[in-house]
């Protein structure tokens, strides 16, 4: 296949266990794709701002599909190719649920995640709590007195709402209870968590806009990707591949499987695919 767009999902994908870090051989075939005039495009669950510097400083990548592709960016500029916001209805029937349930959650806006103060706190008072996992999620973060308060003066530009730590009774209680409201569509790429974006923003339509903008068709693209937010930019890419640790739903609907993520799997399905 004749590949001009790669678009890489980060957690569980091209990132190491630490959440921020890539693989030597990762990025030395990143760059050897860049090299051949592929574009390497970071396509997250993640806001903007959350993207790690080790991919981001790779030269030659300059567009990003975010927080589950509701922000479509272009890194060199700082400027939005496409948005996909929540809305401000559906944003505050959410967070005035949370809100009354004393549950938390970050909001994605502008670039950055902002969350309650005691956020963090509950999270660093959780006994054997993974320490990368716990950076990651202090990772260029914002904290605020009231995230209601917050949410509510900005919700006409919320991208994503992201609820964590959720057992699983609370899980399928939520679940069924947003997946109710109408124009939001519901992922998950973590257990015990609960992401919402608009209902036509996933990474398939961010990749989407992206190829109009390059005036690429679904054929040149490879999309590689481990979870539930991964499995519409795998089925709009020509070539979709799951990674060798994703669930059996994602591995059904890619079209090839490559090695786990702790085995350089993106590096393994660029050279085989993309390079070879």
């Amino acid at each position: 296949m004749d590949i001009k767009l790669i678009a890489l999902d980060m957690d569980g994908t091209t990132l190491q266990k630490d959440y921020m870090s890539i693989s030597e051989r990762t990025e030395k075939v990143l760059k050897e794709a860049i090299a051949r005039g592929i574009h390497v495009v970071p396509s997250t669950g993640r806001i903007l701002g959350q993207l790690p510097d080790s991919i981001v400083r790779i030269p030659g990548i300059h567009y990003a599909v975010t927080s589950n592709g509701a922000a479509v960016m272009n890194l060199q500029t700082g400027e939005a190719i496409s948005n996909n916001f929540i809305g401000a209805g559906s944003v505050i029937k959410i967070v005035r649920t949370l809100a009354r349930r004393g549950l938390f959650c970050e909001v994605y806006y502008q670039g950055y995640s902002y969350s309650n103060n005691r956020y963090l706190e509950k999270v660093e008072r959780i006994e054997d709590f993974p320490p990368d996992l716990l950076n990651f999620i202090q990772y260029k973060s914002k904290q605020v007195e009231d995230v209601l308060a917050f949410t509510l003066e900005h919700a006409a530009e919320i991208e994503k709402i992201n609820i964590p730590l959720l057992n699983d009774q609370t899980h399928r209680n939520l679940w069924q209870k947003f997946s109710q409201i109408h124009g939001v569509t519901l992922t998950k790429a973590v257990a015990g968590n609960i992401e919402i974006n608009h209902r036509l923003a996933n990474k398939g339509d961010g990749l989407k806009q992206l190829c109009k903008q390059l005036k690429l068709e679904p054929k040149h693209v490879m999309a590689i990707g481990d979870s539930d937010n991964d499995l519409r930019m795998i089925e709009f890419a020509g070539l979709g591949v799951a990674m060798g640790n994703a669930p059996d739903e994602v591995k059904a609907l890619a079209n090839r499987v490559t090695l786990p993520f702790d085995q350089d799997g993106v590096a393994h399905a660029i050279e085989k695919y993309a390079l070879a």
